[in-house]
């Protein structure tokens, strides 16, 4: 069972995820994100720091995805610090990050570890299934699938763990692990 601090911390990360993600007021930024955030890696993201850094973000995923929704899978404390497990779902209807809108629907795990100080996030570390994303919304090809090494005109295939590529024009070339 939480202690009181625990529930307070998880019900700060709550009303950020409810409000802020899912009920599209990201001005609750204010109220729950110290202007000294500080963000550790963010699936690749660019994330600035405090309250504008995370509305940048929200915006950023809501363009991209207006009918997407956030929902908390796991949520529990240790302390100032904060697990969540989540996952953000939604149709890619506009540019993401320099990809196309897609018109796919979108599944997106993601794990944020949150340290939160008299009822703001201070600190956050984030990774998300971002590779899995892209790959859903056609940036990228599944594993095991040839795509076209456009800066050497050569068919890379991964296969079993190792990379083969051909070259068209000499057959097979090398192996690599």
């Amino acid at each position: 069972m939480p202690t009181d601090l625990e529930q307070r911390n998880m019900n700060t990360i709550r009303r950020w995820n409810d409000d802020g993600w899912n009920g599209r007021n990201i001005q609750v930024a204010w109220e729950v994100i110290s202007p000294e955030m500080q963000v550790h890696g963010a699936g690749g993201q660019q994330v600035n720091m405090g309250p504008e850094g995370l509305i940048q973000l929200i915006t950023t995923w809501r363009t991209a995805f207006p009918d997407g929704q956030m929902s908390i899978d796991d949520l529990f404390a240790e302390g100032d610090t904060v697990v969540i497990r989540n996952t953000w779902r939604g149709t890619q209807t506009g540019d993401f990050y320099g990809i196309p809108a897609s018109g796919k629907w979108v599944e997106i795990s993601s794990i944020g570890i949150d340290r939160v100080v008299d009822g703001k996030v201070v600190e956050g570390w984030g990774e998300l299934n971002m590779l899995g994303a892209m790959q859903t919304m056609g940036a990228m090809p599944p594993f095991g699938e040839a795509v076209q090494d456009h800066h050497k005109g050569r068919d890379v295939i991964n296969h079993h763990g190792h990379t083969h590529w051909r070259d068209p024009h000499r057959g097979h070339g090398k192996r690599t692990k």
